[in-house]
């Protein structure tokens, strides 16, 4: 993140503001200002087309709810006429000019929250829909991230105006767009990691390190797919997949239900089933749980899955996928323990001669091609290059007998392949290919020396922002850490990786047993 201020898109059309007198300007905004659309003004302009367009555009940018047009005089003169636009122009563009792209691309750093969380705040302080938002993924609360988001309609200057009230949250990089973004439109995450009180011998840690960057690690998806919560989210997705709209309903109230301030509500809702009383007392701060009670105030239980469609779709879709990504982490393990890390005859990898667009286009679309190993072509291939398919309904699965192992995990579950493609189709999943074994991008670690456990040991994008440095002693310190940077693509998980290093638990709960 780079700035804070408003900028404009680079195509927004030269203005000349000085081609109004203030006579006129106050004219037109008593015209703006008037309730009635039946009230208009003429002005004289010159009879260069060129100055007549100059002008029009003039009014849609210091007056979008007006509209502007040229008429001719019964002597010949060419006049611009100015009126109010109908609310039926007013509701359909939203005062929004028209050479401006509907969706206002931002940069959002943060602090401590999940993207749900922080995209609900901005929501309620911008008072619009917490769907008109849309990202590529969801960062982690266990972070400082940066990431971009969209937003429809909504200007720069007024997302600007939210770092004054925002907390461990700030916006800038402002641009307008045609398209908002779309989930899954990444490459990747670039990361910046401090392993902290590193022990041990010096040489060993060495060489865990170059193992990483060299060999990589098994792509698990990491323990923040499925949540933090003593609920884990794939046992949402599996109530969505069997259209247990009511289950899924309770599940997702019941998150959060054992910290202190939301017990009151879980426990109101358990009991009455009254959404407008538990949402009295639902905290502010658990926007997903309140936006699902609202659905509920309009459609009621009978109509629950309408309800649930007031929770932002990406969330809805990261409960499908949490299940979708459990099934592959337990086949992998078996692909693994089966074959070891070596590709196999039956394996699949992905079609080659794709560039990197083209990689990221499919993934969005879902339509990367496979071939099956053979005996001819396995010697062209590695380890890193072997793929398996996340379960769906339109997916290639490898010819040996890891298609038995999808349908053993799924009829554990009381479910099948073709229940994958979901009627409702948020929750239709259609499947997609993931690298068995990952390596870091562009690895590179530092050792630091410290006394103080309290001091930080990196920057982040704000500090850069705001000119601040590390001040640090990297020689005199009795305590030793390790500070990574690596790229990971999108959906590969840092922590799988600390993992090879560490040798240790990433899980959350174990972190905060630890004492630095």
């Amino acid at each position: 993140m780079t700035n804070t201020t408003p900028v404009e898109e680079n195509d927004q059309p030269i203005v000349q503001h000085d081609l109004l007198s203030e006579t006129d300007r106050l004219k037109l905004r008593q015209v703006a200002d008037n309730d009635s659309n039946t009230e208009s003004i003429q002005i004289k302009v010159c009879e260069d087309k060129a100055a007549r367009t100059a002008f029009h555009v003039l009014i849609k940018v210091e007056f979008p709810q007006l509209e502007s047009f040229t008429q001719t005089t019964d002597d010949g003169q060419k006049i611009i006429c100015v009126r109010k636009q109908t609310k039926s122009q007013q509701r359909r563009r939203g005062w929004w000019p028209s050479y401006r792209g509907d969706y206002t691309h931002f940069v959002l750093y943060k602090e401590n929250k999940d993207t749900g969380d922080a995209v609900g705040l901005l929501s309620k302080f911008l008072n619009v829909k917490a769907s008109n938002f849309a990202y590529a993924g969801n960062k982690d609360r266990r972070a400082i991230t940066v990431q971009r988001i969209s937003v429809y309609r909504v200007t720069a200057d007024k997302l600007s105006q939210l770092n004054k009230i925002l907390r461990n949250m700030r916006v800038g990089n402002f641009t307008y767009e045609k398209e908002p973004l779309r989930l899954g439109q990444l490459w990747g995450n670039r990361f910046c990691i401090v392993l902290r009180n590193v022990a041990g011998d010096c040489d060993c840690r060495e060489r865990s390190l170059q193992s990483l960057r060299d060999k990589g690690f098994i792509n698990y998806f990491g323990m923040q797919r499925f949540g933090t919560y003593s609920i884990p989210t794939y046992e949402v997705g599996k109530a969505l997949l069997h259209s247990n709209w009511a289950t899924a309903i309770d599940l997702i109230l019941n998150l959060k239900a054992h910290e202190v301030d939301v017990s009151t509500a879980h426990q109101l809702w358990a009991e009455t089933k009254d959404a407008t009383r538990t949402l009295t007392k639902m905290p502010q701060r658990c926007t997903i749980a309140r936006q699902l009670l609202k659905g509920i105030q309009k459609h009621g239980l009978r109509d629950a899955c309408n309800a649930l469609s007031f929770i932002p779709r990406n969330t809805r879709m990261m409960y499908v996928h949490s299940y979708q990504s459990l099934v592959w982490n337990r086949v992998v393990s078996r692909r693994v323990q089966r074959f070891g890390l070596k590709p196999v005859v039956g394996d699949l990898v992905i079609k080659a001669n794709l560039t990197s667009a083209d990689t990221v286009r499919q993934k969005v679309e879902r339509r990367v091609e496979v071939e099956l190993l053979t005996e001819k072509t396995i010697d062209n291939y590695s380890i890193h290059d072997v793929v398996l398919p996340l379960p769906g309904f339109d997916v290639t699965f490898p010819s040996y007998e890891s298609s038995s192992w999808y349908e053993e995990i799924l009829t554990g579950d009381d479910i099948t392949l073709q229940m994958l493609n979901h009627r409702v189709k948020d929750y239709a999943l259609s499947g997609s290919y993931r690298k068995i074994v990952m390596k870091p991008v562009d690895m590179t670690w530092d050792v630091l020396s410290y006394d103080d456990k309290t001091i930080p040991l990196t920057v982040t994008d704000l500090d850069r922002l705001e000119g601040k440095s590390l001040v640090l002693d990297t020689k005199g310190g009795k305590l030793a850490a390790v500070r990574l940077e690596f790229s990971l693509p999108s959906s590969c998980y840092a922590t799988m990786a600390l993992r090879e290093v560490t040798k240790t638990d990433t899980s959350a709960a174990f972190q905060t047993t630890l004492n630095d």
